[in-house]
């Protein structure tokens, strides 16, 4: 049993599914509750109690189903709110306990790659390119994809709510303020029309509530088709200044009309700019998306290998020398996981993902390439990832060399600043064994954990030979050493 939570600016989902016996995912639940999150941000970017309020509340209903369901089966994602509010780490904190599961704060390119991910399994294989589109509370992402892999994608800051609350704040909607709604999404996708429309797509489907409600709208004002069309948007646009208050938008449920003006504002400015004839709407979405990714996961694809893959065929990085370096960390974490406590899945794909990535710095420049190589993966879009997964990368690319940062730790958890500082430990000494760049036998290793510390014992014949490599052992020793970590090195006579 599989559970995917998407935590939207507008409503939070909930999906559950079993795999059939061809390993095919069946929904056996949904659960979707319009917490209107992104309503309570303030003038300072804040979310207040009240907002608060409602989504703990939620959140702690959701959790009496996932009750069961083992954690590692379980994904629960946050998006542009959570991205967006000033005080988004307390309220995470208190959300992840009411929850009773992690929540990842996915950035704009994850969550897009995910919407289409949900799109693309609830449709039927086309064989065509299409675009994908969903309007958010806070955000609207467009992708262009062909099959279950995306071409190009963007996040854009409007929303339903987002737009409902600066343009039709009072409720009134008229003619003036419906073209302000749409001439500011046209300011917002102008940087991207073009790249779109050179690209191209076959069809077009959206996937977000705000999108299902203008598709019934249309047809209650008499279209008989199941699409949009430009004539659709026109019929919706008389009606909505017919109304003239959301209150008298008798076609759309009581909880949708707050924020109905704002996101119909969003998807009218993108037919016009993108020249759209035809919208189909598509039952898969984000939590979809969540939940064919977790499954994948679970079956060792991993989006997060194939994102990180990307960057080294990116940035052209020296494949030969990662998988030296990944020997030796497998080796060492091998020795230490259970003495360390390090977990055999989520610690050691993280050391992967470092050895792969430590010297994209290098790229830049190779004086401070731990520092420039940080930099680098926390702000890169990298399929799979979540900010905190990113941010715990970084951590430990930009500690590989040199003196260790070891204050950029504070902001971790007690529990997860000591694992990730024993994974620094394993990947620096794997760099330094490796300096090299040749592929030698493994050394004669022998490794012994301590409460504060490691001792290695190696042999004396691979020691002469390598004489580099015990220099930068004992500059090891030293910084580790100003890090509260005792590195011990010993050689024992060959035999």
């Amino acid at each position: 049993m599989l559970a995917a939570v998407d935590l939207g600016s507008n409503s939070f989902h909930m999906v559950i599914a079993v795999q059939d016996d061809d390993g095919r995912l069946q929904i056996v639940d949904r659960v979707k509750e319009m917490v209107r999150l992104n309503a309570g941000l303030d003038d300072s970017g804040n979310l207040d109690q009240e907002s608060q309020q409602r989504a703990l509340e939620c959140l702690d209903r959701f959790s009496q189903r996932l009750r069961n369901i083992p954690p590692p089966q379980v994904r629960a994602v946050g998006t542009n709110t959570f991205r967006a509010a000033q005080n988004a780490v307390e309220f995470l904190s208190r959300a992840e306990e009411a929850l009773g599961h992690e929540i990842s704060i996915v950035a704009g390119h994850e969550e897009a790659r995910l919407v289409y991910l949900g799109a693309a399994f609830s449709l039927e294989s086309s064989g065509k390119q299409r675009l994908v589109i969903d309007i958010g509370g806070g955000s609207t992402e467009l992708i262009v994809g062909m099959g279950y892999q995306s071409i190009t994608m963007d996040s854009l800051y409007m929303g339903c709510v987002s737009y409902s609350r600066r343009f039709f704040k009072d409720g009134t909607i008229t003619a003036e303020n419906l073209e302000q709604a749409r001439a500011a999404t046209l300011v917002e996708l102008e940087p991207i029309v073009q790249r779109y429309t050179t690209l191209g797509w076959e069809e077009v489907v959206g996937t977000s509530g705000t999108i299902r409600a203008v598709d019934d709208v249309s047809r209650a004002l008499g279209l008989d088709h199941d699409w949009l069309s430009p004539k659709s948007l026109t019929l919706i646009d008389q009606w909505l200044i017919q109304c003239g208050h959301y209150d008298h938008l008798d076609l759309v449920t009581d909880r949708r009309r707050p924020v109905f003006a704002g996101g119909y504002s969003i998807i009218s400015a993108i037919f016009s700019a993108l020249k759209i004839q035809r919208l189909d709407c598509a039952s898969g979405a984000l939590r979809e998306g969540v939940l064919y990714d977790l499954n994948g996961r679970l079956k060792n694809h991993d989006s997060r290998d194939q994102g990180v893959d990307a960057l080294v065929a990116r940035f052209g990085l020296d494949r030969q020398q990662s998988n030296r370096i990944k020997k030796t960390a497998h080796l060492l974490f091998s020795g230490l996981r259970e003495h360390w406590k390090l977990d055999q899945i989520i610690h050691k794909k993280l050391l992967t993902w470092a050895c792969d990535l430590h010297e994209i710095g290098t790229t830049i420049a190779f004086n401070q390439h731990h520092k420039h190589g940080s930099y680098v993966v926390e702000n890169s879009d990298i399929d799979g990832f979540s900010r905190r997964q990113q941010r715990l990368l970084a951590l430990l690319i930009r500690n590989h060399r040199q003196k260790l940062a070891v204050e950029l730790f504070d902001v971790l958890q007690p529990k997860s600043r000591k694992r990730l500082l024993r994974l620094v430990v394993i990947l620096r000494i794997s760099v330094a064994m490796n300096r090299g760049r040749s592929d030698i036998p493994d050394p004669p290793l022998e490794i012994t954990p301590s409460k504060k510390g490691l001792t290695l014992l190696l042999n004396q014949e691979w020691c002469d030979a390598h004489p580099l490599t015990m220099m930068d052992l004992q500059a090891e020793q030293r910084y580790l050493s100003d890090a509260g970590f005792d590195l011990i090195v010993e050689v024992m006579a060959s035999t």
